[in-house]
């Protein structure tokens, strides 16, 4: 392989390993969107966003991805949560008071079991 190749050959793959750790990384923008104006997104891509210091009051994130979120401060009181992946989302001083939980999968990966109202159990 001549060196021209080489190089584009490595070009090429580092382009091919970054765009697959954007795409990776990424969350919805447009379901992001569409809770901030409804205060409803079941089954939406929240990965990775910010969400900390806001109030969420009986949200329906019912089966939403939140993996690796930032959820600091935040209020989820009375929000659906059920099926929902908290996996390693950040949840430092976020009040779940009242909401359920059913099925959701918790910031440390365990699952939450059916019927779980404002705690992980």
């Amino acid at each position: 392989m001549s060196r021209k190749n080489r190089m584009i050959f490595i070009f090429a793959f580092i382009i091919f390993l970054c765009s697959g750790t954007l795409v990776l990384y990424a969350f919805n923008q447009a379901d992001l969107q569409k809770l901030n104006s409804t205060n409803k997104c079941p089954k939406c891509d929240l990965s990775n966003a910010n969400l900390s210091k806001i109030d969420m009051y009986g949200a329906d994130l019912l089966g939403a991805n939140l993996a690796g979120a930032n959820l600091s401060e935040s209020a989820f009181e009375d929000a659906d949560l059920r099926g929902a992946n908290l996996t390693g989302a950040n949840i430092k001083g976020t009040s779940f008071s009242g909401a359920k939980l059913s099925d959701t999968i918790w910031a440390d990966g365990r699952k939450c079991k059916s019927g779980s109202i404002g705690k992980c159990k």
